[in-house]
């Protein structure tokens, strides 16, 4: 094999690793919450292109054309994974925004429920707002949506999507019993549901 050829092999598997990374930031799209945020996964497939071309035009070069086009290629390389490391700190930034926003939930959630546990434990069985039954599934889906928000700390890419759909859907049952409960046992003004 030529240097050439060997130089082109490395340039390929180089970009290979970069637009894995990219497809792992691409997994997590959903979580775009603005149109910059969106623009930054097309600039990063602009740019993606770029380096496909140059390498496509590494491979069509003559000998006196080589050097030339060796250096666009590089340099196409460069930005490409440059541009892919910054998104990917944009990206872990969003999922740790948005652990941390679910986090809050949680804990305002598990305040309340805290708040029905002294309550319940003060009140008779008829007073209290919630059954004994009712108040320990509550406590569960807490501890369950708490673990699978730790778990959403250690995904990346896919596996996080994954995780953040079982979270969402873990909360939203959550969420949906507490207002069930709190409507068949009467409302508080002052223990509103959570979002």
């Amino acid at each position: 094999m030529s240097e050439r050829d060997e130089y082109i092999q490395k340039l390929e598997a180089e970009q290979q690793e970069a637009t894995a990374r990219f497809r792992e930031i691409q997994a997590q799209a959903d979580l775009a919450q603005s149109e910059d945020e969106l623009q930054v996964l097309t600039g990063a497939r602009a740019l993606q292109n770029d380096v496909d071309r140059e390498i496509q035009a590494l491979r069509a070069a003559d000998q006196r054309d080589w050097e030339r086009v060796k250096e666009r290629a590089e340099k196409a390389r460069l930005r490409f994974s440059a541009y892919v490391d910054r998104a990917g700190l944009q990206w872990n930034q969003l999922r740790d925004g948005y652990r941390r926003k679910r986090e809050a939930e949680l804990d305002e959630l598990g305040a309340q429920v805290d708040g029905w546990e002294a309550t319940h434990q003060r009140g008779s069985a008829e007073t209290s707002l919630l059954t004994r039954r009712e108040l320990e599934f509550v406590k569960r889906g807490l501890r369950s949506s708490g673990d699978l928000l730790r778990n959403m700390r250690h995904s990346r890419g896919q596996a996080w999507k994954q995780a953040r759909e079982e979270y969402e859907s873990a909360w939203r049952d959550l969420r949906e019993h507490y207002r069930r409960i709190r409507a068949e046992g009467g409302s508080d003004a002052d223990q509103a549901p959570p979002p």
